[in-house]
């Protein structure tokens, strides 16, 4: 392991929100947008750089942040899947990356030591994938090792990253956490209610 191990946050908010009918980056959690909840996460971390991936409703959503030194783009085709978000940030991490966190905007819940947890292990575990585990379910974020990223570039958007993760299992580190936020994405009203907002 080198001595200054460097992982990235990237953040995949480029969906057109259909089901919940309003952009799920600036709903609220705990009086905090969704957007702005998880990039202060990955900003109070140690996640370096941090990459935001925005579809049609970008421009509004950058307008509307609070957060500072992130860097924001967009998918020009997000209907093409996250796995299309995913590839652009891959291209735009720094050449000594030695990994990435994957954050989805639909889990803002996702406590902040969870986060600080996988980026201490992904430290101790450059190599790896890393994906949480809530009572033996797994979840998000998830770590991703450099030694992955030209897969995923290469895998077609419509198999997404879940087929690089299956092709590796030997590789894959289940991190507990006691956080059962890492299994709740908010997709619908209903989901949004029970959140606290």
């Amino acid at each position: 392991m080198k001595q200054n191990t460097r992982i990235a946050g990237i953040l995949l908010a480029a969906g057109d929100s259909v089901r919940m009918g309003y952009p799920k980056a600036l709903l609220t959690y705990n009086g905090v947008s969704f957007i702005d909840t998880i990039l202060n996460n990955l900003q109070i971390s140690g996640y370096q750089p941090i990459i935001s991936i925005l579809g049609e409703a970008g421009d509004t959503i950058c307008e509307c942040t609070s957060v500072d030194n992130y860097e924001c783009w967009y998918n020009p085709n997000p209907q093409d899947g996250m796995l299309s978000s995913l590839k652009i940030a891959i291209k735009k991490l720094p050449d000594d990356c030695d990994g990435f966190v994957l954050a989805l905007v639909d889990h803002p819940a996702v406590q902040l030591s969870t986060y600080q947890m996988i980026l201490e292990s992904a430290i101790k575990n450059p190599d790896r994938i890393i994906i949480p585990r809530f009572f033996g379910k797994k979840g998000h974020p998830v770590y991703f090792a450099r030694r992955y990223f030209q897969q995923l570039l290469d895998t077609p958007n419509d198999q997404g990253a879940k087929i690089v993760v299956h092709r590796h299992q030997n590789d894959i580190y289940y991190l507990p956490v006691e956080d059962s936020a890492v299994l709740k994405d908010i997709d619908t009203p209903e989901e949004y209610e029970v959140l606290p907002h």
